[in-house]
């Protein structure tokens, strides 16, 4: 009674069945919220895990190779020249691609193929100039992927398997280059055609599975004393230093070849305090050079050639990879452009 005189009860009934329902919902959006959390939560847990334990698989792969094939070449040759380092260029190999056209023909064993003539053709200049320290970049796109129906279409393996049978080809390949050097730096960055998810648009560009190729090969060059696996600090481009030269390595999807030089000088200038003075890219599969400010920016081709996709807009270049030969007084003493006999 005193509560009804002191006025306590004194509200009509559809503003209290308002405040419950305010309440109600308040409650329905606190624990909407927090199932929302532990679903995030147990997301993150799953890919941690996940990751885990593919990266335990990876590891338990490459042991097991390497104890069947195992990659240790370690016997360092006297009589080399440091008066010049090299420089090879991994581009676009595209592994798992398939096509038939009239300007090239290409497949997994083409691809194997090729990948051995680049490695022999670049023996040959390793022991011409007598060089001492090689340097090796992968520039992107080493398989086919599958971000398109015609990636899929065309293509000889699952992307799974392309990244495994690639990323070998890469070791065994800087391997056989390790006998005729004293000192290996491999860098990388990647392409867009191993993004994990197909539409660009709905992607991180930094979630990318050609990251696996590097960590493959450090894992399984890992008894190779002269190999030495360089992480960039931005995966989006490759900082190299030879002699005093700065070079500045990308995939170059990114990027448009008549003002890439600009570009990266700016970004470099900004993250480093330092000029560039050579940009290497890859992507537009064909050969061209650009001068802009003092910096040469350099498309290389790629080593798959032309393919279904180019051939119905013709537009054509013959495969081929690069490599560079420098040294401390001009910077690039010479290109060498490799091609195929098949």
């Amino acid at each position: 009674k005193r509560f009804f005189d002191a006025g306590v009860f004194n509200f009509k009934e559809d503003e209290y069945l308002r405040k419950l329902r305010e309440q109600k919902d308040e409650l329905f959006r606190l624990n909407k919220q927090i199932s929302d959390q532990r679903r995030e939560y147990r997301k993150d847990l799953a890919f941690e895990s996940r990751a885990d334990h593919l990266t335990d698989r990876l590891v338990e792969s490459a042991n097991n190779l390497s104890r069947q094939l195992p990659l240790n070449q370690t016997d360092y040759l006297v009589g080399r020249d440091s008066s010049h380092q090299a420089l090879l260029f991994f581009a676009d190999w595209h592994y798992g691609m398939v096509t038939d056209n009239i300007w090239n023909r290409f497949n997994v064993e083409i691809c194997r193929h090729r990948v051995q003539e680049t490695v022999e053709k670049t023996i040959d200049y390793l022991e011409k100039f007598k060089i001492d320290e090689l340097s090796v970049c992968l520039l992107g796109d080493l398989a086919t992927g599958c971000i398109h129906v015609t990636s899929r279409v065309a293509s000889e393996e699952y992307a799974c398997d392309q990244l495994m049978h690639v990323s070998e080809l890469v070791a065994e390949a800087i391997e056989l280059l390790s006998y005729h050097v004293n000192k290996i730096n491999v860098y990388s960055c990647y392409g867009n055609h191993l993004r994990s998810v197909q539409n660009y648009k709905d992607s991180i560009y930094h979630d990318n599975l050609e990251k696996i190729i590097p960590w493959w090969v450090r894992e399984r060059l890992k008894n190779n004393s002269k190999i030495n696996v360089i992480d960039s600090e931005f995966k989006e481009f490759v900082k190299i230093k030879i002699y005093d030269y700065n070079i500045v390595c990308l995939h170059g999807d990114l990027d448009n070849m008549r003002n890439v030089g600009v570009t990266v000088n700016t970004l470099f200038t900004k993250l480093y305090g330092e000029t560039i003075d050579y940009v290497i890219s890859a992507h537009g599969h064909h050969l061209e050079e650009f001068e802009q400010f003092n910096i040469e920016s350099i498309m290389i081709r790629c080593l798959c050639g032309t393919d279904d996709h180019a051939n119905t807009k013709r537009l054509y270049s013959m495969p081929g990879q690069t490599l560079l030969i420098f040294n401390a007084d001009e910077g690039r003493e010479c290109t060498r452009n490799i091609k195929y006999t098949t």
